[in-house]
């Protein structure tokens, strides 16, 4: 039998702050650059119309990964009490992981995509689902204080991933041989690894009490209708180039849209650690030490924010022509405009973790469906009048939107929270 829990934790390693941001911003930040690279290298050996398709199988993919992950990682690691077990977060992953391969099967197969479409978007969400599972035993890993497995996890994923994909669509020239390989490799990755050096440090035997799943679920109800708005929201633009534009002009904004993702998750790679400590604070009601955290953390938003926008003013065309060649280069002035969307996406994901770490759920439905909302009927309207343009136009007016409604929220929150006599100030 594993060792228990607590046992094993304080007799560890327990990883510093410095060094859990350092980890896990290094593995992170490698699998985000190998994601990346497939977008490049698909463009380079195939062609704009397979990163059309790829692009494609992506947006549909994300989704269903949200229905997935079930918008349960940020209130896995702010369970600081443990009022559910680790294996109690496996059984419900792999009850959600399932739920959502269902879905997207259905949806794939009824709607009017080519059979190349459909088999690209169903092979290319099982390996979602590798990252879904991943994502549980991530959590794991964070809440002992361990984001050094996380960040060795995630490079081991990220040159089984490049690795795979490269070599596969070179020899082959075929997306859906390529996919598949690449997923197969990423399920064993999480196997081999993740399952083996979680059961090292905790206790993840795999707990199947229906009542107690069923219990979490409907606690985390909330939070997958959140991921699912949250991931709408980026994704209904997309949606709407593809369908008003053609598959050709998905390829290219996604092309451009890919080097942007690397601001976007830089920021949450550094802020995502915090999520437990913002739980802590705000329950043991440390105003100070809470709001030095939220400083911090957006800061270093901002921070990432005017260095985008600088190293795509100085090197945007350049890097794009580089990387992507001239036919994508050619588009370059929707690379500001998207960095500006993906700092503001940035902003808001910020928020969101903050308030589902002080469990005000309805702020955060609430918000991100204002959003969605924006973001549908500003996509009919701008991409239909601004072309490709108007796809980070309708995303910038629904993010704006959902950052406000979230701040209000927040502050709600902080006021009522912490403006009782018997606060910790230090």
């Amino acid at each position: 039998m594993k060792k228990n829990m607590r046992n094993d934790y304080n007799g560890g390693k327990k990883l510093s702050m410095k060094q859990s941001i350092l980890w896990n911003s290094w593995g992170s930040m490698f699998y985000l650059g190998c994601q990346w690279l497939l977008t490049i290298l698909v463009v380079r050996i195939s062609g704009v119309d397979n990163a059309g398709l790829l692009s494609l199988a992506m947006s549909v993919s994300n989704i269903w990964y949200s229905l997935a992950v079930y918008g349960m990682r940020n209130f896995q690691v702010s369970d600081t009490n443990e009022k559910y077990s680790n294996g109690l977060y496996i059984s419900s992953r792999i009850f959600t992981g399932s739920a959502a391969l269902f879905g997207c099967i259905i949806y794939t197969l009824v709607l009017s995509y080519s059979s190349e479409q459909k088999l690209c978007i169903i092979i290319y969400f099982v390996y979602k689902l590798s990252e879904a599972l991943f994502d549980v035993f991530a959590g794991i890993y964070q809440k002992m204080w361990r984001l050094d497995y996380v960040g060795k996890s995630l490079t081991i994923r990220g040159v089984l991933t490049l690795g795979t994909f490269s070599a596969a669509l070179f020899l082959s020239g075929n997306l859906v041989i390529t996919l598949l390989i690449m997923t197969v490799c990423c399920l064993l990755s999480v196997c081999l690894y993740d399952i083996h050096f979680a059961g090292k440090i905790t206790n993840i035997r795999i707990c199947w009490d229906k009542k107690k799943i069923k219990e979490l679920l409907i606690e985390c109800f909330p939070l997958v209708v959140y991921t699912m708005l949250s991931t709408a929201i980026g994704t209904i633009p997309r949606l709407f180039i593809e369908r008003y534009l053609g598959n050709y002009k998905l390829g290219i904004y996604g092309s451009v849209a890919t080097p942007t993702l690397i601001i976007q998750m830089g920021a949450t790679y550094i802020f995502n650690p915090f999520v437990t400590l913002f739980a802590e604070r705000y329950h043991q009601k440390n105003k100070k030490g809470f709001l030095n955290a939220l400083f911090l953390c957006s800061a270093s938003v901002a921070g990432l924010a005017v260095a985008g926008v600088i190293g795509g003013k100085l090197l945007g065309k350049w890097g794009l022509g580089l990387l992507l060649g001239e036919e994508v280069a050619a588009h370059s002035d929707l690379l500001i405009p998207l960095i500006l969307c993906t700092v503001l996406t940035a902003f808001a994901w910020l928020l969101c973790g903050v308030l589902t770490a002080i469990r005000d759920f309805k702020g955060l439905v609430a918000g991100n469906a204002a959003a969605v909302a924006v973001s549908y009927f500003s996509s009919v309207i701008m991409v239909k009048r601004y072309d490709m343009q108007g796809g980070s136009v309708a995303l910038a007016l629904a993010t704006i939107v959902e950052i406000i409604f979230l701040a209000l929220c927040l502050a709600r929150c902080v006021h009522e929270n912490f403006a009782v006599k018997g606060q910790v100030e230090d």
